[in-house]
């Protein structure tokens, strides 16, 4: 079928709903799918062949509070010159414009999280996201959240249908721990925590706040930043954090993977997540994980995690105290995870669920 995809900035995918997509389209592309993606010209370029998709760039306004909508109606009336089967929007806010493409068997959306939850947004664009969320559930043909406790949410707040289809992950290989020297670490010797862009949400005053709480001289490596950063808050958190605390940057690649997969513990504080592809990576490499306790970390690690109070720096502290006091425990869990995630979120069979249903919306229309 022809599909347009519609509500990323493009691709490659550097964080959150662009790394999805990315990961999604040369399975899409595989089971047979003609694939376009419209992204931001700020973002991304023209490209004919990108693992089997064509990628269009679309010019939308500069101005931030008007950068989502403006690009959205631009791809929705572009995506109307041409006869797609379905349009796949990715996130519920572009989908306040859910009801402009017309493709032939119906729009589907994929709720990627509540964004009016984040706390760096105004009254205004948190309006607007909660309006979003209505049309979410009103207008699309199909609609789908890579959270289960967020769809059980809708499905429960709204009485609707909102079908669970997880996020998932590159299934690799550990990378050689020699990757390490270029930030003088040991393999096993340092806490990680990948927070991709830096903002208050990610808990990672809770995490500094812990690590000063704890008497170790192992070192806490934070890795995030790049796009949508809040550059003032990652200023506050470098000027408070405690020698021993190492910020890599926003990195990419086996260097960041490296970091993943032999750290002594992956530590994910986030305060909101809907379905952390981050935390999937923690796991995925059976490196002891201690994650917040909001229910869609725990609908991911609960059993082959610790868990600790969100935003409690004393609770998050005294597991970390316990994870090293009882390392045969933390290790028998990592190895758990390992297999559980491995089995459960590879991007091929996630890809095929979502297939599944656009043939369903192809059948229901005939």
């Amino acid at each position: 079928m022809k599909i347009a995809i519609l509500g990323i900035k493009g691709v490659p995918g550097h964080h959150g709903v662009e790394v999805v997509v990315d990961s999604l389209v040369p399975h899409l592309s595989a089971l047979g799918h003609e694939i376009t993606i419209y992204g931001y010209d700020s973002y991304c370029r023209d490209i004919a062949d990108y693992h089997g998709a064509r990628v269009i760039s679309v010019a939308g306004s500069r101005r931030k509070s008007l950068e989502m909508v403006s690009h959205m109606w631009n791809a929705s009336m572009k995506s109307r010159r041409e006869d797609y089967d379905i349009v796949h929007i990715h996130s519920v806010d572009p989908a306040i414009l859910a009801w402009l493409p017309r493709p032939k068997y119906g729009v589907i959306v994929t709720s990627h999280g509540q964004a009016y939850i984040r706390k760096k947004w105004g009254l205004l664009p948190r309006s607007l996201s909660k309006i979003a969320e209505k049309v979410f559930i009103r207008v699309p043909k199909v609609r789908t959240s890579v959270s289960k406790p967020l769809a059980d949410y809708y499905n429960l707040r709204y009485q609707s249908d909102v079908i669970h289809i997880p996020n998932g992950i590159e299934i690799r290989k550990k990378p050689d721990e020699s990757l390490l020297d270029k930030w003088s670490l040991k393999r096993s010797g340092f806490f990680f925590c990948s927070a991709g862009r830096i903002e208050r949400t990610k808990g990672l005053s809770t995490l500094i706040d812990a690590y000063k709480a704890l008497d170790t001289d192992i070192p806490l490596v934070i890795a995030g930043g790049g796009e949508a950063t809040d550059y003032e808050y990652f200023e506050e958190l470098k000027n408070c954090a405690p020698e021993g605390v190492k910020f890599t940057g926003f990195i990419t690649g086996d260097d960041f993977f490296a970091l993943y997969a032999h750290a002594k513990i992956f530590i994910f504080p986030s305060e909101y997540e809907a379905m952390s592809i981050a935390l999937l990576e923690g796991l995925s490499f059976g490196t002891p994980t201690v994650y917040s306790d909001i229910p869609e970390n725990e609908a991911v690690a609960a059993g082959i995690g610790f868990s600790f109070r969100v935003s409690d720096p004393a609770d998050l502290a005294a597991k970390l105290e316990y994870m090293l006091l009882h390392p045969e425990e933390a290790q028998r869990k990592g190895e758990r995870a390992m297999e559980k995630i491995r089995a459960d979120h590879g991007w091929e069979a996630i890809a095929r669920q979502y297939h599944e249903l656009y043939l369903g919306m192809a059948e229901g229309s005939e």
